[in-house]
């Protein structure tokens, strides 16, 4: 039974080698996030699946919104560093990672019955501000 153990440690290890150089990575680190709410429309449920693929959809929704936001911000603020301006986009893309699921899942809670366990609309709205504010504190690295 050890050796056969061992052996099956050295596959994976192997596997995961060359799914490291291959194309493949981004699509087996979706798969997840994919597969869950399908695999829950398949069972029966599907405005549950929906709710729930819109719930790991906001996250980068989120994302994206709150860097455009930030775009708009430093844009029509007048005069902003180009500093402030990067520590602008990725506080607000932060901001909007954290905060646009609780809205979405607060929305399919209410209307798609996901039952996806959130605390308060407060608290959420707080950890948003306190995550966004300490990368804005951060000093970008210039890539």
């Amino acid at each position: 039974m050890f050796p056969r153990l061992c052996y099956l440690i050295v596959m994976l290890t192997e596997v995961f080698k060359k799914l490291e150089k291959s194309k493949w990575l981004p699509w087996f680190g979706i798969a997840p996030f994919v597969l869950f709410p399908v695999a829950t429309m398949f069972g029966g449920q599907v405005s549950r699946g929906i709710g729930i693929l819109a719930f790991f959809a906001s996250m980068w929704l989120g994302i994206f919104i709150g860097g455009k936001f930030a775009i708009v911000i430093s844009t029509y603020c007048g005069n902003i560093s180009e500093d402030i301006g990067k520590r602008l986009s990725h506080a607000f893309s932060v901001f909007g990672f954290l905060f646009c699921p609780v809205l979405v899942g607060l929305f399919t809670n209410a209307h798609m019955g996901t039952d996806i366990g959130l605390q308060s609309f407060g608290a959420h709205f707080l950890s948003a501000c306190f995550g966004a504010g300490v990368i804005f504190c951060v000093t970008p690295e210039d890539t």
